[in-house]
């Protein structure tokens, strides 16, 4: 039977648990500022940092503002993540799981802040660029996971162990999503958006006219895109008898054809704004999806040794 203390602590860390996830969607919502700030041309509005023109609130026009309210939004995620993270390490409750993930959230966002001032300094250098997006896209995952294993900790189940099978299927996407999250960092970078102007073909009709420089690129952009639909269909078909996770894989296959179907109107519609928002926020929604597919099948606790395969595990006492 739960004492006082232990309800209050369950609700307590609940109560995390739905702030995390709050953050978790505010930093998805900063990931597709930023490709706003990118698609706008507005990278460098701010041409020193941490400061904007040796400003706090500098006098704002369309390309500052977006630079600004960019900035702005990810000094409050770092300040509420600072106070989330202390109150976490507070409660009683918090498992050694959650103080983990903690850390690696909190090293990430160090990570990003200084990625964030380098990607000025650097004058946009592709390779600040891409390190940004990938480590912002990293750092909404690891809230994400913090949120589910808080609501773990307030209210532990039992849940069955996941097969090798089932572990590879719902990897492989994950992996193959952050070779193209990279690439596409890479494409954004380098100004290569329109270095094939058709699909399915480059250009003059051919599929792969060079591999060489921008054209390079938007070609192993355009490759990954489709070996990481593939592994989403694989994901989805092996997972189909377990109907918590077939959901899961569902949905990330749904995202998948849908941002590949943005990607081929980016390039059609000549890379508007709006769609270049969306297509970056598909990929940092499929980002979540798979990060809780993930945890599913490798971070979940394994049975007790000697049970057998497929067993259910053991809780954790309430």
């Amino acid at each position: 039977m739960q004492t006082d203390g232990t309800v209050d602590g369950a609700q307590a860390a609940g109560r995390l648990a739905i702030a995390f996830s709050t953050l978790a969607l505010l930093s998805f919502g900063l990931i597709v500022l930023g490709a706003l700030v990118r698609a706008h041309g507005a990278g460098l509005a701010c041409p020193d940092w941490p400061l904007c023109f040796g400003q706090l609130v500098p006098p704002l026009d369309l390309k500052v503002g977006f630079e600004w309210t960019h900035r702005l939004v990810a000094g409050g995620v770092s300040i509420v993540f600072a106070i989330l993270a202390v109150s976490s390490l507070r409660q009683p409750a918090t498992g050694a799981a959650t103080r983990r993930l903690l850390a690696v959230a909190a090293a990430l966002l160090v990570v990003q802040v200084i990625l964030g001032g380098l990607t000025v300094l650097r004058l946009l250098a592709p390779w600040t660029v891409t390190s940004h997006l990938l480590t912002g896209n990293a750092f909404a995952a690891a809230l994400l996971l913090i949120a589910l294993q808080l609501r773990e900790d307030a209210a532990p189940r039992a849940r069955r162990a996941a097969s090798a099978s089932d572990r590879f299927a719902v990897t492989l996407p994950a992996v193959l999503l952050v070779l193209q999250i990279g690439l596409g960092g890479l494409v954004s970078s380098n100004y290569a958006g329109l270095a094939c102007e058709q699909w399915p073909t480059c250009n003059d009709g051919v599929f792969f006219p060079s591999f060489a420089g921008a054209v390079g690129l938007q070609l192993a952009h355009r490759l990954a895109a489709y070996a990481l639909l593939a592994a989403l269909v694989y994901a989805a078909l092996a997972t189909r008898r377990q109907p918590e996770l077939a959901r899961i894989t569902g949905l990330a296959l749904a995202l998948g054809l849908l941002q590949i179907g943005v990607g081929v109107a980016n390039v059609l519609l000549r890379t508007p704004v709006e769609i270049t928002g969306l297509h970056t926020g598909l990929a940092a929604a499929l980002v979540l999806t798979l990060s809780f597919a993930v945890r599913e099948v490798v971070l979940r606790e394994r049975p007790s040794h000697g049970a057998p395969h497929g067993a259910l595990s053991d809780a954790r006492p309430s």
